[in-house]
């Protein structure tokens, strides 16, 4: 009985036909040891920060016809300083590589091959502190908003310039502007209203105009245009949302001017 459970487990283990050339490794994290140590990216904390590598598993492949080989490793990291767990991918690719030279000895040496990437993305433009009060007072746009900064961080950039594009849309709503009007429309009941300026509706044209033609069109705006997208979008939404309050709150806290006698 023994002997035929032991033929059965060496049959599972078997490598499939699809998996014949791969080769997998698993570093296993033993929880009596101390942790391993790496430099990676914190999609919190930024670049060249201490991580803790809680697991680790490579699959590597080699193809005989061409000579070629990979190896594919995953991680999941957990950050030293915020705790943030994630996850580092490292591909490697033989002819990736290239010969450079040892920067003490000097002898010819192989560079790079390897493609990192991670999960969540790093954060290449973190979210005003000041969001946090619109993403409390207004649901869809909370949602909204995180959406343009996870694409935006994530290079997406048609999807981040659609989302600064809607996030306008939405806060126009809640300026009271009717959602069934034309964005033309709306920037001018926005004047007329003196919510905006002529001057910001110039601008705000500018970025619906771009958000459409992402969204209809294709474009894929640069990343400095992008950026310049979510400038606008963020000053809108903090002269519009934040911006007023403070400024009562700032009435209200200087001293009545008292003329002398």
């Amino acid at each position: 009985m023994l002997k035929a459970q032991r033929v059965l487990i060496l049959a599972l283990k078997k490598p499939c036909s699809s998996c014949e050339r791969r080769q997998t490794m698993t570093a296993p994290i033993q929880s009596t040891s101390a942790p391993k140590i790496i430099k990676a990216h914190c999609p919190r904390c930024g670049a060249g920060t201490n991580a803790c590598v809680r697991a680790e598993h490579t699959v590597a492949a080699a193809d005989p016809d061409d000579g070629t080989s990979s190896s594919d490793t995953g991680r999941i990291l957990e950050c030293c300083g915020c705790e943030r767990v994630y996850f580092q991918r490292n591909f490697w690719f033989s002819e990736w590589e290239t010969v450079g030279q040892h920067p003490i000895t000097g002898d010819p040496c192989l560079e790079g091959g390897i493609e990192t990437t991670y999960w969540p993305a790093p954060i290449t433009r973190a979210e005003p502190k000041w969001i946090a009060e619109i993403h409390a007072a207004d649901r869809t746009l909370d949602q909204l908003l995180s959406e343009m900064y996870t694409a935006l961080n994530s290079d997406l950039r048609v999807l981040a310039a659609i989302a600064a594009r809607t996030t306008f849309d939405r806060s126009s709503e809640l300026l009271g502007i009717d959602p069934a009007l034309s964005f033309k429309r709306k920037l001018s009941a926005l004047v007329d209203r003196g919510k905006i300026s002529t001057d910001e509706s110039e601008i705000l044209a500018a970025l619906i105009d771009a958000g459409g033609a992402a969204a209809h069109r294709g474009w894929r705006p640069a990343p400095d245009d992008l950026n310049t997208m979510i400038d606008v979008v963020e000053a809108f939404l903090h002269r519009s949302f934040i911006l007023g309050d403070g400024i009562k709150k700032l009435k209200a806290a200087v001293p009545p001017y008292s003329s002398k006698p």
